[in-house]
Order: structure tokens, then sequence, then C-alpha cells
């Protein structure tokens, strides 16, 4: 495990996902100043995460296309400099409409970040040491989530731009990627018509809806709830600050790195599907206890329960999905993951937006009951065993 951190390739991937988390959580913290600042409604605050993520829902299929036909380099490093510089400019938008304008150019390059750096993984490892290697990465997303809250409530304490002048450090890793990073060693190319098909048969397969749907739900949830209502529900029913407010999303994220880190041990006992689905209790645990809680403190309960259940989620979904297609199919298979994951983070802050019309104890008992719906479908799923789609049969 530590000869495996230490490398050079894999540090860079690291980088790569720690840009790839950033959009969001470096600034949620500061959205009760956001509304002040331009005199938006609190519903109206959601449409910062919206116009980040909306623009992966349409662009990450092809970026997943272009990433198998040619090569993850050519379009990551694009990506990574389009990410930096529209939103490190976010800070200087004269106005709430420029602001989205400059997030949906930073969505464009976000949109494929965290998918290309997994697939990377998938290219650059197999068995245990790709369990190994997602699980380091997730571990490593999981910081990035703890410490951008904490660091971004910190910024917020200079004005609400603060924290978006930090986008720009995707730019060096761009840099040190296009200086360091090996393009993974292509294997047989397939005749276009042929990959059409092939990724049409995953994307339809029971293994890939219920990873999908899975995903989807996860970043609905999380984005919905904890990133986007929860620093408004901190400040108006506690007065809290930025800096509590992102210490607490911070607890909540040092419990998914510590979950995550064990993801190589855990894939061994059990398979990662059963894993991401009892993942799903966690969120449902945790955002149930959140009307309840009295002070500030006590939200450390509820944050680690959620965290949990995130840890589980999300690196066994990301393990899930490189398992479903060989190496000229996985940037458009990820993708087809990706294409969920910013659906959840598109959605979520709209639906539970209309929720919060009716407060904020109703909005997060709502998001618990979702949570416990979404894992009693997967349970269902994995106990009908809806047909798996072997990788091997589409290698052939």
């Amino acid at each position: 495990m530590p000869k495996l951190f230490t490398e050079q390739r894999l540090q860079i991937i690291f980088g790569v996902t720690l840009m790839g988390v950033m959009g969001v959580s470096l600034i949620s913290p500061v959205f009760p100043a956001i509304i002040d600042h331009f005199e938006i409604t609190d519903q109206q605050v959601g449409l910062v995460v919206t116009a980040y993520t909306l623009p992966g829902v349409i662009v990450a299929l092809l970026i997943g296309v272009l990433a198998d036909r040619y090569g993850r380099k050519r379009v990551l490093l694009p990506l990574l400099v389009l990410f930096g510089l529209a939103g490190a400019c976010g800070a200087l938008a004269p106005d709430f409409e420029t602001l989205l304008a400059l997030r949906a150019l930073q969505g464009v390059g976000g949109a494929g970040l965290v998918t290309l750096s997994t697939t990377l993984i998938g290219d650059y490892y197999d068995g245990s040491q790709r369990g190994a290697a997602m699980g380091l990465n997730a571990s490593v997303l999981s910081i990035a989530t703890a410490t951008y809250p904490f660091l971004g409530g910190l910024l917020g304490t200079i004005g609400w731009w603060a924290p978006f002048l930090l986008f720009v450090l995707a730019v060096p890793i761009a840099i040190w990627a296009l200086v360091a990073l090996v393009e993974p060693q292509p294997e047989e190319s397939v005749a276009f018509r042929e990959y059409v098909s092939r990724v049409g048969t995953i994307a339809v397969s029971g293994d890939t809806i219920a990873a999908s749907f899975a995903g989807f739900l996860a970043l609905a949830l999380l984005y919905g709830g904890i990133i986007t209502y929860f620093p408004v529900l901190l400040e108006q029913r506690f007065t809290a600050s930025s800096v509590v407010i992102g210490g607490l999303q911070s607890s909540m994220s040092i419990m998914v790195a510590i979950v995550s880190s064990q993801t190589g041990r855990l894939v061994k006992r059990f398979s990662e599907r059963s894993l991401f689905t009892v993942g799903f209790l966690g969120y449902g645990v945790g955002l149930v206890l959140i009307p309840f809680v009295s002070s500030p403190a006590w939200f450390l309960v509820p944050m680690a329960i959620f965290g949990l259940g995130h840890g589980l989620v999300i690196p066994n979904v990301q393990i899930f999905m490189t398992k479903l297609a060989p190496g000229q199919l996985r940037a458009a298979t990820m993708s087809l993951f990706n294409v969920a994951l910013r659906l959840g983070q598109t959605l979520g802050p709209l639906v539970l937006g209309v929720v919060y019309v009716f407060g904020f104890n109703r909005l997060f008992l709502v998001a618990g009951v979702i949570a416990f719906v979404g894992f009693g479908v997967l349970a269902m799923s994995l106990l009908l065993r809806l047909p798996a789609l072997s990788s091997r049969r589409l290698s052939k």
C-alpha cells in the first residue's frame, strides 16, 4: 500500500480527483454570503450548484467517448485548464447571472475529472491493486471534501469571492500531468459501430442500471441536503459562521475517508454491490436525525452516520463500474455513471428546494425517506439478481 501511494501516476490521479471534487464543496460554506451579496433567495442559491453540474449531464458521455477514441491525456488536460480558469474568474463576477455563466463553463471542465481519474485507475491497475488504488483515491477524495468546506469557510471570512480563487490550482496540475503522466497502453481498438453497440449493451445491463441509480441517488442526497441546504439551516437556525458550517461538513468527510480507506479490505469479504446497497441505510439515518438536533455540536452525530454511508457507497460503485467493460470501452462506461452522478447533483438541490418551502424539518425527513426507499430498491434488485453483464463476454 505505501509503495502504491508513492507512484507518480497515482499521485497525478489524486491531483485530478482533488480538482474534481472541489467544484461545490469548497464554496458551499459561503452560500449564505452569496445570498446576501447578490440579494437572491434561499432557493436561488441552489442554481450555483445546478449551473455547475448541469453541463456534465450533457457532455459527460461525449468526454468518455473522446477519451476512449483519442486517449485519456488529450481530453484531460483541456478540461483541467477550463475548470481552473473559469472557476477562478467567478471571484470577479459583477452579478449573479455572470457567476452562473462562469459556473456553467467551469462545469464543462469539471464534467470528466473524477470519471477520468477512476478510469485511469482501471487502466493502470488490476485485481487487489485496483481495489487498493480505488480505496486510496476515495480516501483522498474524502479528505479533500473534508478539507474544502473548512478551508472555504475560512476564506469566506475574507469575502464570498475568496474561495473561488483556489480553483486556479487546476492549471499547475494540468502542467504536471502534461509533463509526467504516461498515457495508458491502449487495448486493441474496435470499429466505431461495434464500439457504440457494445457501450449500448453495457448501458442497458442490470448492473449498470443498479450502479447508476445508486450514484444518482447518492449525489442527489449529498448535494441537495448536505451541501446546499445544510449550510442555510445552520446559518438561519443557529446563526453559524462559515467556519462552523465548513467544520461540520468536514466532519462528515472525515468519516468518509476512514471508511473509504478500508475499501480494499471490505471488497475481499463482501461484494461491491452489497456494500453500496447497505450504505444507503447510513444516508437515511443521518438525514432523518438532522431535524431533531438542538445545537450545532450535536450535528456531528448525523454527519458521521451520513459519512459512513457515503464511504460505503461511492468507492464501491466506482470499483463495480470499472469491472463492467474492457479498457477500450472503460471511459465511456464510467461516463455513463458520471451522467447519473451529474443528474443527481443537478436535480437534488432543485427537488429538495421544492420541499424546502415546507421547512427544513420536512426537507431532511423527506430526504431520509428517499434514502431508505433507495436502499429498498437496491436490496430488492440484489435479491432478484438482475442480469449481470460479464465484462469477459464483452471483451471477446
